[in-house]
This record gives C-alpha cells, structure tokens and sequence, in this order.
C-alpha cells in the first residue's frame, strides 16, 4: 500500500515544544501584568488559582489585594491579532464563569467576603514592547 508510515514520537516532540512555547507565552503575560498591578501598589495573593470541586471548575489567572479592593485578573496574551483581540478571547460564558469562581474563591476565603471586588482583564501584546500590558479596569460586570 502507497500509506506513509509516521513517527508519532516526532509528533509528538513537535506537539510537546509547541505546548511549552505557548505555556511559557502565557506565563511571559502573567508576569507583565503581575508586575504591572504591584507598580501600582497591589499585592499578589493568587496565580493560577484553581477551584475544583465536583462539576463546578474554573481558574483565576491573577487575584490581587489593591487597599480595601479584590481584583479578580483574567490575563490574555497574544503574539499576533490573527485569532482575534486578546480581549475577544473573554466571551460572555468565560466572563460568567469567572464570576462563578470569584464567588467560590471569596467564600472558601472568607477574611476577603467584606472586600469590594472587581474583575479585569488584561491584554499582554509580547511584540509591543512600548505597552505590552493595557488594563481594562472592571471589564466584566457581575449580575449573579
């Protein structure tokens, strides 16, 4: 048969580095922004906070103390614009579920239940190195 045999170890080196670039992009922004939110005064209480229990599932990139405020920070990076803004990328269901996880973080977290809190999101443009991090202070509304 004409059929091409493939080295699946090949392929899956190329997924691995693939896989790691693109984690390493990821971290690059967090850190940007992580830095940028303690310029300002912020302290950092969580990255990549993970809240799993049963069904319910959802990660929050950044919660930093700011005074008397919480900020919940969904960090988006990108290299290019060809998959859309890295503010697009925050649809109206992620937005929902990170409310739904803020909620679950402020009640596993009661010292912080008192707090205002807001939700932001921050987009991490690595190739621009002029303003690589634009802030979009309480993009996302909480209606629960």
């Amino acid at each position: 048969s004409g059929a091409k045999k493939i080295n699946t170890s090949a392929n899956r080196s190329k997924i691995n580095t693939c896989l790691v670039k693109f984690m390493n992009l990821g971290r690059s922004g967090e850190d940007l922004v992580a830095r940028h939110y303690q310029e300002q005064g912020g302290v950092i209480l969580e990255r990549n906070y993970i809240f799993r229990r049963g069904r319910q599932s959802g990660e929050l990139d950044l919660v930093i103390r700011h005074g008397a405020r919480l900020i919940f920070v969904e960090v988006k990076t990108r290299r290019s614009r060809r998959f859309g803004s890295a503010a697009e990328a925050v649809d109206w269901s992620k937005q929902r579920k990170l409310v739904r996880t803020a909620k679950l973080y402020l009640l596993v977290h009661r010292q912080y239940a008192a707090l205002d809190y807001q939700f932001d999101v921050a987009t991490v443009d690595i190739d621009n190195p002029a303003q690589p991090v634009i802030i979009i202070p309480n993009a996302i509304e909480d209606f629960d």
